[in-house]
């Protein structure tokens, strides 16, 4: 954990490592945050950049405010993920040329933000074997405007043409999360964008607030995904790997 922050994350253990959720707080950065840490209070911008290093400062402090902030979250979050996860404090947490984190030899992670909050996935399971993650959060009602059509394939669309209102804006938005979750993972080995409608997920789980997901595609990969309801967000998180 990192030091003076544990009143303000945290920590869940999912079916693919640590993750650690946490909000930043920015009086310039507008709109000022959205989404919270059920059951915790968001960290002050100037506290969450004290616990970074002084290159993720230098980059932090050449972003627009509401950038700043969301990127100074993901990075308190993926630091204090790798501490759960039992890795070492690592040396400053950049980006590569895919926008991913570059992470410690032996450590596997993600991170995803929503308006000030952020979630880092992190573990140190699965790395040799070539496994790589994926997390994301979001709103559990998501989008304001239907994306249904743009986000889900024709399968997906018949599972959810049944249901109405707020029940068919939590389900779009669960499998909207999924496949972010899943493109996280699966983009080392892709290294391309891929389509919405290039993967279909099933979520298991029923009325439960956890659940597995089915993920089809015809990607040259294998992949895993799972989910939880985190007060009003839903948290997803996928491991993939070369078949």
């Amino acid at each position: 954990m990192l030091a003076g922050m544990s009143p303000a994350t945290l920590e869940l253990d999912l079916p693919h490592g640590v993750a650690v959720a946490v909000a930043v707080d920015a009086p310039d950065a507008a709109p000022r945050v959205a989404a919270t840490v059920p059951g915790r209070a968001p960290l002050d911008l100037d506290a969450a950049l004290a616990a970074l290093c002084a290159e993720e400062r230098a980059h932090a402090a050449a972003l627009t405010p509401v950038r700043r902030r969301d990127w100074v979250a993901r990075r308190c979050a993926l630091r204090a993920a790798i501490a759960q996860a039992g890795g070492a404090a690592p040396g400053p947490l950049l980006a590569d040329d895919r926008g991913a984190p570059v992470l410690p030899a032996g450590v596997l992670g993600s991170v995803s933000h929503k308006a000030g909050l952020a979630v880092a996935l992190a573990t140190g399971d699965g790395a040799a074997a070539g496994w790589r993650v994926g997390v994301d959060v979001e709103a559990v009602t998501g989008a304001r405007v239907d994306i249904s059509r743009r986000i889900l394939t024709d399968a997906e669309l018949a599972e959810v043409a049944g249901l109405d209102g707020e029940a068919r804006a939590r389900a779009v938005a669960l499998r909207f999360s999924i496949k972010e979750a899943v493109y996280k993972a699966i983009d080392p080995f892709v290294r391309r964008y891929v389509g919405f409608r290039e993967v279909a997920v099933w979520p298991g789980g029923g009325a439960v607030a956890a659940g597995v997901a089915t993920v089809d595609s015809a990607l040259p990969v294998v992949v895993e995904a799972a989910w939880i309801e985190l007060g009003d967000l839903w948290i997803c998180s996928a491991r993939a790997r070369a078949r």
